[in-house]
Order: structure tokens, then sequence, then C-alpha cells
């Protein structure tokens, strides 16, 4: 869990610093002084706009809200976990949560989740995230270390995946054999403290832009990852 003391926030500032030159002056002036300017660029619909500013953008005396800037260590996460069987909905490692103004209860705009560092210790449980399809659509990433759904050194830190709402996916072949094994759900295993991952989740469809597209760092054979699954041995169930 991620504990609100936990989450810094700076102490109220501002600064004065401004070019009385440029109060006034037409775009051509603003232009030619534009060293001691300030340029405020902001995004908006896959474009970027600027405007040239003849004074801090960071000028602002008095002001007050609920909405701050702020930083959060991850390392500080307290995460949340079964003690004895079956694997926890990933809800578990939300760190932070967006609300949705028109949703439904209970159905989040976003959701902000990390896998960190923890023990594993369930029984009889398939400990890596399991296999699902979700109506939602989650982006998640490797900051450091290893993925515990992920094998070899196909995805490292700073790759980032991609499942749209309802396609499926889950660990790759490697880490369904480990994990498949009697004697891994047997004792504790530790996430060590060097690998920690990350998860935008939200229930809106995420549109990928140009750049990711034509990107040469695509892995255009991710898909095999899951390519030398076999069939489970399913448990024979009896009846009642």
């Amino acid at each position: 869990l991620a504990s609100p003391r936990d989450f810094e926030v700076p102490s109220a500032w501002f600064d004065e610093y401004s070019d009385s030159q440029l109060v006034g002056a037409t775009s051509p002036e603003r232009d030619s002084a534009y060293g001691n300017t300030w340029e405020l660029i902001a995004k908006f619909g896959d474009q970027l706009f600027t405007s040239v500013m003849s004074s801090s953008p960071f000028d602002v005396v008095a002001w007050h809200g609920n909405y701050t800037p702020f930083v959060y260590d991850l390392d500080n996460f307290s995460p949340v976990n079964s003690v004895r069987v079956d694997h926890p909905d990933p809800s578990i490692f939300t760190v932070l949560t967006c609300r949705g103004m028109m949703s439904s209860p209970g159905v989040a705009l976003a959701d902000f989740v990390i896998f960190p560092p923890r023990w594993m210790v369930a029984e009889d449980t398939f400990r890596p995230p399991y296999y699902h399809r979700n109506t939602a659509s989650e982006f998640m990433g490797l900051i450091r270390g290893l993925y515990d759904a992920k094998s070899g050194d196909d995805f490292g830190p700073g790759a980032a995946s991609l499942h749209p709402m309802m396609s499926g996916h889950g660990p790759d072949a490697v880490t369904y054999e480990k994990a498949s094994n009697p004697d891994a759900s047997r004792n504790p295993n530790r996430v060590p403290d060097s690998d920690l991952a990350f998860m935008f989740e939200t229930s809106l469809m995420l549109r990928v832009s140009p750049w990711a597209l034509d990107n040469p760092l695509r892995d255009l054979d991710y898909c095999q990852c899951w390519d030398d699954l076999q069939p489970a041995e399913l448990p024979q169930h009896t009846p009642m």
C-alpha cells in the first residue's frame, strides 16, 4: 500500500523574474529577444505548441488548491499478498487511482500499479501473473531488474508492452514451465530488491503514436514468447 505520508510536496514558492522590455511587445520583437524569455511548451492532440513569455511561468502568488506537484519513492510501497493460497488480483499493487467522472461505480479511469520487491509464499498456486483477458487496456514496463512474468534478455529495463482491452496475455512459456513445477510453490520465493516493474491500466482504449509504431526497437516477434506453451494438464474433477 502507498501511505499518504510518503508523498512529498514542495513548500509554496514563486519567483518574480521577468523581462520588462517584452511587456506589450509584438511577435517579431519577442522573437528577437528570445534569449531573455521563457518558452512555454504545451502538448495537445499529439502536437506541441509553444509560446514565448516575458515573465517566469512560476510567478503565481498565493496559489491555493488540492492539486499539488509531488514525488513518491516507489521503494516505500508496502505490498500486500496472499499468505496461504491463490494469486490475488494485481489491483493490490495500486499506487494511485483516478476515478472516472462518467464511468460506472468501481471502474477507474486509470490506475498506476507497480510490481515491487516482495515475498511470494502461496502454496499450490501459480505465482506469476495468471493468463487473462481484461476489459481495461494495460501498458506495463520494466524499470529495473527482471519482471516475474518474463524470462531471458528480450524484456530488459526500459522495455514496455501494451495489451489492449480483451487481448489475451500472460507469462511467457519459460516462466510458465518454471512456475508449474510442483516444487515452485512449496518454498517461499523472494522477488529481489533489484526488480521493479510498473503498469498503467485504463478503462479507455489507448492509441499508439506513429513514433512508437515506426520505432526500430519495436519487438515484431513479441507473440512468439507464447509459441511453446503446452496445454495444461488439469486435475480430474469428480462431480458431487
